[in-house]
């Protein structure tokens, strides 16, 4: 069963394809007769095979054990997307000319929500399945380190994984695991039980690891490696590959989304349009009011452009409608309530958010991104680099003009060093879980403070 379950879970989403599809013909002509012309049969087999193409490559994850929830959604935007580009180009390319543009539109929206509908209900199945005690792995574990500890409570809290650790064995006499088999019964265990997976708790290769290895490999059981290094990489936001070019064989770590290519580009074409979409229909009456009412409170420039650490470190120019009198430690000293360089005027924009408005132009300028970790002072960043371990991790993308932490409520006065490291740790994790849903969520979650003018901070 196990081999043919993604051509299943193919079969049911294809299903889903033609449903959404006839529904788009239905509602655009108003008769399903439309389905006979060969161009719209075209534009059907054309969908079709990429989105076989699309499965193939992995885009649906059933079976991951440990899938989440956000992952499942961040694979079916991924797909979709995917899929409405693909289909742009095919069509392009075969000469499908002529379509209302309504139909894919519609065809689009039904498919989402169908497969969207599959893919939840096979999650949900296969979890409570797995909870009720079925389609668990059989896994044996090898040595003892904190990771592995952890591993076992996490299994043990969530049975919809479906593991089941069925032996313990010690990789050797030192520091021995009280209740755990010797090493020398594993072989004999392996071959008269079956055992899907091993898992060696080691952080460094030995020649009994690579025993077991090969005798695994021979008995077609798969084998992983529990290893505090890749643990604490992984957590803290790294992605380890081996990198096999030379003669060497070297382990190569980058950050987990700062090099995802595809991701930057949807987040890119994302942010281009919002903010040219802002710049058009709202700036473009709103800047000239507030720029009087700036003038009217205090001399000085309508702007307050500021040094601000960007991605990787580099600083930009970050724009602001200007808040407060013009002084001289601006660019060092951070507002604080009731600072009486604020004006009137900049009370109420700072407090309905009015005064990161500008930041759209940064936007568009691709020197931020809608939403991401806040931009910090130049001077800031040096100091909070030095105080806080994974404070430079939120560097690795653009900052936002509002990110998870602002949109939480996490904002305003940092004289509290526990203040920056809570922010930093929401930062980690939007970089780390960052999906175009996401950015959806905090967006809306960013209007509705605006909205009720919730802010902390001067």
């Amino acid at each position: 069963m196990a081999r043919y379950e993604r051509y299943i879970y193919l079969f049911l989403e294809l299903i889903a394809l033609a449903g959404a599809f006839a529904l788009a013909v239905l509602i655009t002509y108003g008769d399903l007769d439309f389905l006979e012309r060969p161009l719209l049969r075209l534009l059907f087999g054309c969908m079709a095979l990429i989105w076989v193409i699309i499965s193939l490559i992995g885009a649906f994850r059933p079976m991951d054990r440990r899938l989440s929830g956000g992952a499942l959604i961040q694979d079916l935007v991924t797909s979709v997307v995917t899929a409405l580009f693909g289909t742009f180009a095919v069509s392009f390319m075969v000469g499908i000319e002529g379509l209302p543009p309504q139909l894919l539109g519609w065809h689009f929206l039904f498919f989402t929500a169908l497969v969207a509908l599959v893919r939840f209900a096979v999650w949900k199945g296969i979890r409570a399945y797995r909870t009720a005690g079925y389609n668990f792995k059989r896994i044996v574990i090898i040595g003892s380190n904190s990771v592995s500890e952890r591993f076992i409570r996490e299994m043990e809290e969530h049975p919809e994984y479906g593991y089941k650790v069925v032996e313990r064995f010690n990789l050797g006499h030192d520091d021995p695991l009280p209740g755990a088999r010797p090493i020398e019964e594993f072989d004999l265990f392996v071959a008269t039980n079956r055992i899907d997976q091993v898992y060696i708790a080691k952080d460094r290769m030995s020649k009994k690891a690579l025993a077991i290895i090969r005798f695994c490999s021979l008995k077609d059981v798969r084998v992983l490696f529990i290893n505090n290094m890749f643990d604490q990489l992984h957590r803290s936001g790294f992605r380890a590959y081996l990198d096999e070019g030379g003669m060497t064989t070297l382990v190569a770590i980058d950050p987990v989304k700062y090099k995802n290519v595809i991701g930057r580009s949807m987040k890119r074409i994302f942010d281009i349009v919002f903010s040219s979409m802002v710049i058009l229909l709202i700036l473009s009456w709103l800047y000239p009011i507030i720029a009087i009412l700036v003038k009217m409170s205090s001399p000085g420039p309508v702007l307050f452009i500021q040094q601000r650490t960007g991605i990787v470190n580099k600083p930009f120019g970050c724009m602001k409608f200007r808040s407060m009198r013009p002084n001289v430690d601006s660019d060092k000293k951070q507002a604080v309530k009731g600072d009486p360089r604020i004006t009137p005027i900049g009370h109420f924009l700072r407090k309905s958010n009015l005064d990161e408005m500008p930041q759209f132009f940064n936007v568009f300028l691709g020197q931020m991104s809608v939403v991401g970790p806040r931009p910090h002072m130049v001077s800031h960043t040096e100091e909070y680099t030095k105080l806080i371990g994974p404070y430079m991790e939120r560097l690795w993308l653009k900052p936002g003009i509002t990110g998870l932490a602002q949109a939480k409520g996490l904002r305003g006065e940092t004289n509290e060093l526990v203040l920056m490291e809570r922010r930093v740790q929401a930062d980690r994790f939007y970089i780390q879980h960052w999906s175009i849903t996401l950015d959806i969520y905090i967006i809306l979650l960013t209007f509705w403070n605006m909205v009720s003018m919730k802010k902390q901070g001067a």
